[in-house]
């Protein structure tokens, strides 16, 4: 898996206008100069978080108010990983926000929840303040947002929309954990089992990130969402098996899927490209 972990990605400390590849298996950096796009560093503060981020914006747009979409990296990532998503939308319109999760991201600088205190139910706490902060911005649509996940990111976001449908426009999620109840209660039976912290492919997590995941199925209680979603899964993804995205986009009620046969977790290359058109394609259609 090379640079992957469970539900995410090992964190490459950024340099200056520089992006991680995507795709799990180089854990690179890279430059890359995005024509028209202006990439800015905003920080966010509500109760006791501080959010890290970069915002992506049209840099010629005639629009004084933009559509607002928010970018949820998986366990262990960062604002980096998929930051292509949200260049790609702030090419097309978008006031795009890929930010650092507080206790989820290995060397992120957002701050607020530790490591060990950290579930997907804080994380889903946080996006929800991110989505508050950000559309009370004056170049920022009021009204409903974009939200687009990759892995843990993914269910995060889509377990926020469930709980907060007024505030969502539609969601994108991109190789998605849905996969994480089953894999959590498999593996600790009751919370009695489940030690101080654990080891999760190279990112240590504490008993908070267990003690949701073995209360529920989250392939049902974050599938609740009835707006637009986008679902694009590897038909290789040997973290997350397809069968759970599949699932998935079956229980939602407006869901489109699209399997990638070659992809694994995590999309690169002709796959990365693809994932964007399907975007592109999605986006178009919500405008």
């Amino acid at each position: 898996m090379g640079a992957a972990i469970a539900y995410g990605y090992k964190y490459t400390k950024p340099t200056q206008r520089e992006h991680v590849s995507s795709g799990p298996s180089s854990g690179k950096v890279t430059s890359e100069k995005v024509a028209n796009v202006k990439d800015q560093v905003v920080r966010l503060r509500f109760k006791n978080e501080q959010i890290y981020g970069h915002l992506y914006s049209p840099k010629h747009s005639t629009q004084k108010k933009l559509p607002v979409a928010i970018v949820s990296h998986g366990l262990g990532g960062n604002y980096q990983e998929l930051a292509g998503y949200a260049r790609q939308l702030a090419r097309h319109g978008y006031l795009a926000y890929a930010f650092d999760f507080p206790g989820g991201s290995s060397g992120g600088e957002s701050s607020g929840v530790s490591q060990t205190e950290m579930s997907i139910y804080t994380e889903a706490r946080d996006l929800l303040g991110v989505i508050n902060a950000l559309t009370q911005r004056q170049d920022a649509q009021t009204g409903k947002v974009l939200l687009v996940g990759g892995s843990q990111g993914a269910v995060v976001s889509a377990l926020l929309a469930s709980q907060h449908p007024e505030k969502i426009r539609a969601l994108a999620l991109m190789y998605p954990a849905f996969s994480i109840t089953h894999d959590a209660q498999r593996k600790y039976r009751s919370m009695k089992s489940v030690p101080a912290t654990t080891n999760v492919f190279g990112f240590t997590v504490g008993r908070s990130y267990y003690r949701g995941l073995l209360k529920t199925n989250i392939t049902k209680s974050a599938t609740q969402f009835t707006g637009p979603v986008l679902l694009v899964h590897g038909g290789n993804d040997d973290i997350v098996p397809i069968k759970f995205a599949r699932e998935a986009a079956q229980n939602f009620k407006n869901a489109q899927f699209h399997e990638l046969p070659t992809a694994g977790h995590g999309f690169e290359g002709v796959d990365q490209k693809k994932a964007y058109r399907l975007l592109d394609k999605f986006t178009e259609k919500l405008n």
